[in-house]
């Protein structure tokens, strides 16, 4: 399945085109996705289902994102009534060209969380650059055959970077780490990949004798 961002345009252009996933915002707010997905669930963004292989993600729109990384970011100066009064006044209003928005008694400046959300938009484009796909729409760290999943599932499980690295001599620490990324912003639909290695998981069956068969398996 190709990456929700991965298309080159530019920042604004991305910004204005796209939609974003739950995990796509989570990366954006450094935020677990779980409380992205309850911050959607509690309102008043109203996320659009967007049908994809292995089911229905939900998205939301540009203005959705800005007001989800201020709200985010004001989280103790504004009460629930004045965010949703602030999400219906941002929506209303010309998100582009606006540089402050009014309701009520309160005006929010908008152009700096406009600016640090682009800039992570960026990230965001930059990190989907990393990856290349097989036939089968499988992710993979570019230049490797390695998928990006089964290094986040490896790390998902217990296995440190310096282990990774081990058992994937081909990979760096800030491969590991790009994959940990996008398999975080991208999560895998359908069946996940081993959280442990058929080399690891025999040395910890304590089976260290097998050890020499199974050298140089991953």
């Amino acid at each position: 399945m190709q990456p929700h961002l991965g298309v080159k345009l530019g920042v604004t252009a991305v910004a204005d085109a796209q939609t974003y996933t739950a995990a796509e915002v989570a990366f954006v707010l450094r935020e677990p996705v779980k409380l992205v997905k309850k911050a959607l669930d509690a309102g008043p963004v109203k996320a659009k289902l967007v049908k994809k292989p292995g089911g229905a993600l939900r998205t939301v729109a540009w203005p959705d994102l800005v007001y989800l990384f201020a709200a985010n970011e004001l989280r103790h100066e504004l009460t629930p009534k004045a965010r949703n009064e602030f999400y219906h006044a941002l929506k209303g209003a010309p998100i582009d060209r606006a540089k402050e928005v009014r309701f009520g008694r309160l005006i929010v400046t908008i152009d700096h969380f406009k600016a640090e959300v682009r800039k992570r938009v960026k990230e965001l484009v930059k990190l989907a650059e990393t990856v290349e796909f097989r036939k089968d729409g499988e992710p993979l760290l570019k230049g490797t055959d390695v998928e990006v999943h089964r290094i986040a599932a490896l790390l998902g499980g217990g296995m440190t970077p310096d282990e990774i690295c081990k058992a994937y001599p081909s990979l760096t620490l800030e491969e590991v780490a790009t994959a940990k990324a996008y398999a975080e912003a991208h999560p895998k639909a359908g069946r996940p990949y081993p959280s442990n290695t058929v080399k690891r998981a025999v040395k910890g069956a304590g089976l260290e004798a097998l050890d020499e068969v199974l050298d140089g398996d991953a």
